[in-house]
């Protein structure tokens, strides 16, 4: 009975002690409780790389998406040009009727009739370097460039009138004024450059003689000058030798 009890007593003993039976039974409760611990840290883990994968799937496809986007924008930006100047009655069809049509309907448009309309394209095309390029005939510039001067058309109005591009207006007005620039040097001048003698018009008026005499007395004075000038830089020669 005293054993029995000592048994007991000790079974009892080791479960605070942490040996004997108590003790055994903590320990497998533990490593139990550890293991449980172990699968839940493993099941999270697998599905944390889960949603991680469909995650990256899911960026893929984003990434896909944006970049098929941006390439849609750039082709509709710079790539594919929608054609705006597409009327049938072209600038050189319109021009064409004009000039064949009533005179009128030319000095209205141009301020000038068809037949010096034409002369005036083939002298700056043979003596003043106006070339055609590969769209645009000599006399559609020039119709262009005399539309824009006789009416006072903006350059929008020239592009709806020629069904050509802004660009296309500005280029070819500008050659066109660099051409007849050099064709007014040789049209605008006096017939005696050096101005020797003076018109009659002029010199019989006492309106305008004037200010010619006053011309000449300054031809005068600067003759006079430079003479003076002569004088000194030769006295400053012969002091110095």
């Amino acid at each position: 009975m005293n054993n029995v009890g000592r048994y007991v007593s000790d079974g009892f003993a080791g479960t605070s002690s942490g040996s004997g039976f108590g003790g055994s039974f903590n320990a497998g409760y533990e490593n139990n409780n550890n293991e449980l611990q172990d699968d839940d840290q493993n099941q999270q883990d697998d599905n944390d790389s889960d949603d991680l994968f469909w995650h990256r799937e899911c960026d893929h496809t984003k990434l896909v998406i944006c970049t098929a986007g941006s390439l849609a924008l750039y082709h509709n930006a710079y790539v594919y040009k929608e054609p705006c100047m597409v009327s049938y009655n072209t600038g050189m069809r319109w021009l064409i009727e004009i000039l064949n049509g009533h005179w009128v309907r030319c000095v209205n448009m141009f301020r000038m009739d068809a037949d010096t309309f034409k002369s005036l394209s083939l002298e700056l095309e043979t003596m003043y370097g106006l070339k055609p390029s590969r769209r645009m005939s000599v006399i559609e510039k020039v119709g262009m460039f005399l539309y824009t001067l006789a009416l006072g058309a903006s350059n929008r109005e020239v592009q709806e009138r020629f069904q050509h591009s802004g660009e296309t207006v500005s280029r070819n007005f500008n050659e066109v004024l660099r051409s007849v620039s050099v064709l007014a040097t040789d049209l605008i001048r006096p017939v005696d450059p050096e101005f020797t003698a003076t018109p009659l018009e002029i010199a019989m008026n006492p309106r305008y003689m004037p200010h010619f005499k006053v011309k000449k007395y300054f031809l005068q004075v600067v003759i006079i000058f430079q003479k003076v000038t002569i004088k000194d830089l030769s006295r400053i020669k012969n002091i110095r030798q």
